[in-house]
């Protein structure tokens, strides 16, 4: 939720709902959400198939939801779209990521 108050807030920041919710909360969302998994360490009891697919989905999730965005008119104030170089050096990061994930739940069945 806090992750995608943030891409809203980016594409769109004239919306009355940024006067609503300061702009600081999704922020302390998102970086409180990261430091507990960091901390509990979330995938200790997880097999490496849910880390795949948990990976898929959330690449999927963030490229659909700058989709979304752009096609409803708005525009990344940071530049995280989809002419910005940096969004695909990290998706090739990411779609590396998922290809060993991959290959290790292929080795693990096998």
């Amino acid at each position: 939720m806090a992750f995608t108050l943030l891409f809203i807030y980016d594409y769109f920041p004239h919306l009355p709902l940024g006067e609503t919710i300061p702009k600081g909360v999704p922020i302390a969302l998102f970086l409180g959400f990261f430091f507990f998994s960091l901390i509990f360490k979330k995938y200790r009891d997880t097999d490496d198939k849910k880390v795949l697919q948990w990976q898929i989905y959330s690449t999927t999730y963030i490229l659909l939801l700058i989709g979304i965005l752009t096609l409803l008119g708005g525009q990344s104030s940071s530049g995280i779209a989809f002419d910005s170089r940096f969004l695909w050096v990290i998706l090739l990061f990411s779609l590396f990521e998922i290809y060993s994930q991959w290959k290790k739940v292929k080795a693990s069945e096998a």
